[in-house]
């Protein structure tokens, strides 16, 4: 009896070191990553990232992925655009995933700042550049330095472009109210609007850049941080003679899908700033376009482990939650109370553009 109770020990101990492998370790066909956005909006939000007891920042360390994308939207935006709030966030997330985080900016820490909502209103094209030397030009704690092959567009220092396990990935800056075409209360209006056109711009050029680049990949990655699949279908794309009243995101939503069609293989989009937590297929006539709207917002607390899966042709990405391991819902609700009359879920067919 003695013997077949240390075998059956080492049965379970076998068994679930194998378990633990599978969670922790990618095999050769899978590809596997972190996604946060949206957080932290309040103390408690901000205690689950912090150093070394939060939640989520001990369940990143256990996973220690290869990479971790924080879509922006690092603070709530009622609280303050200080300089000092954006350097302690900046450490906060530099420490989720050292050496190995890529972040694209949110609307919450610099298009939204002029608000008469604050005590002290900031320029927001002020705080962009307060951004890019922070995040980018400095970079102190060197976020991206362990991704391998990491570039940057020329002119566009926000952007990023790298390839692994034949995935390749791109960031673009594309932030929420109307990707930044919309309440600009202190900036001049001219310099705001001629910087989202260039925005657009640089962001199409670097999506053509990225289906050239990934043409042999096995799939593509994008994340951003406005949810470009929320919209008002009765606006038009937004031109040099109607910079405003207008879809900020057709431009790049058309774009990106007719480059997924083509391309045939997975397409991911990864994005927040909105508050339904879905994965699914937004377009039934690009089958192989995949969308993620990531945890946070308030109302989903988490971030998100992917995993890219070359061998499941049905469904190669697979996302679960890093602390309540739960996929994600195949269902966009974008309300507490139900579905958007935006969501893609309740639109005929030929409504989806």
């Amino acid at each position: 009896m003695k013997w077949i109770s240390i075998i059956l020990l080492l049965i379970l101990a076998t068994a679930s070191t194998s378990a633990n492998d599978l969670i922790s370790t990618p095999t050769d066909h899978l590809t596997q990553f972190v996604v946060i956005g949206d957080m932290p909006y309040t103390d408690t939000e901000y205690a689950l990232l912090e150093q070394p007891d939060g939640a989520i920042a001990k369940s990143i360390r256990a996973l220690n992925p290869p990479l971790l994308i924080h879509l922006g939207d690092f603070k709530q935006s009622r609280l303050s655009c200080s300089d000092e709030l954006f350097q302690d966030r900046y450490r906060q997330i530099a420490q989720l995933n050292p050496h190995k985080i890529v972040y694209t900016p949110g609307d919450n820490e610099w298009v939204d700042c002029d608000r008469f909502t604050f005590s002290a209103r900031y320029d927001e094209l002020e705080r962009l550049s307060f951004l890019r030397q922070l995040f980018f030009h400095q970079d102190q704690y060197q976020l991206t330095k362990d991704i391998p092959g990491l570039i940057r567009q020329e002119g566009f220092i926000e952007n990023a472009l790298w390839e692994s396990d034949q995935v390749v990935f791109a960031t673009l800056h594309i932030p929420g109210t109307n990707n930044g075409r919309k309440e600009i209360l202190r900036s001049n209006l001219q310099d705001a609007l001629n910087e989202a056109d260039y925005r657009d711009q640089s962001n199409e050029n670097w999506v053509r850049r990225l289906f050239i680049t990934a043409e042999s990949a096995l799939a593509i990655v994008i994340a951003l941080h406005a949810d470009i699949f929320n919209f008002d279908h009765e606006n038009p794309a937004c031109t040099i003679e109607n910079r405003t009243d207008c879809d900020g995101y057709r431009k790049l939503r058309d774009l990106i899908k007719s480059k997924a069609a083509q391309f045939s293989k997975p397409v991911l989009v990864i994005h927040g700033d909105s508050q339904a937590y879905c994965l699914h297929q937004p377009y039934t006539s690009i089958p192989n376009l995949w969308r993620l709207n990531a945890p946070g917002d308030y109302k989903h607390i988490d971030a998100s482990r992917v995993v890219f899966d070359s061998r499941n042709k049905e469904t190669p990405f697979i996302v679960t939650g890093v602390l309540n391991r739960k996929p994600a819902p195949a269902i966009c609700n974008y309300s507490i109370f139900g579905a958007s009359r935006h969501s893609p879920h309740l639109l005929p067919r030929a409504q989806l553009s």
